[in-house]
């Protein structure tokens, strides 16, 4: 299995996750069509991992800005990390040969909840 391939797997399983979720679901079950979201994402982690991809996008991808009509709470923010994390940690024991790009993906999600903290105002 590819690194692409592999991030899309974990998007995909997050999202199973995500949409059933008490605390957070709610904000998942609105989407309309996840055919497009998810391969969406996987390219946007993509992009944070693998530094390219081979998925165009036509449209610019502006992460704060979409998620600004949400209007998360720290606690939810702290709910999309931990399922994120129980996911990739699952999937990682599953494809133990994407042990490094764990790792990595671990470090990105670190960076990211610093990035969310700040921008909606946390810290």
């Amino acid at each position: 299995m590819s690194q692409s391939d592999w991030i899309f797997l974990v998007v995909e399983a997050f999202y199973q996750k995500a949409k059933n979720d008490i605390l957070i679901g709610y904000h998942f079950r609105i989407i309309e069509n996840f055919e497009t979201h998810i391969p969406r994402i996987a390219t946007f982690w993509d992009l944070q991992l693998l530094g390219s991809t081979l998925k165009p996008q036509t449209e610019p991808f502006d992460l704060m800005k979409v998620h600004i009509p949400l209007q998360i709470k720290r606690g939810e923010l702290g709910r999309w990390l931990l399922l994120f994390r129980k996911t990739l940690e699952e999937q990682a024991l599953k494809h133990p040969e994407h042990a490094a790009l764990k790792e990595l993906w671990l470090i990105r999600l670190n960076f990211f909840e610093g990035v969310f903290l700040r921008f909606f105002g946390f810290e």
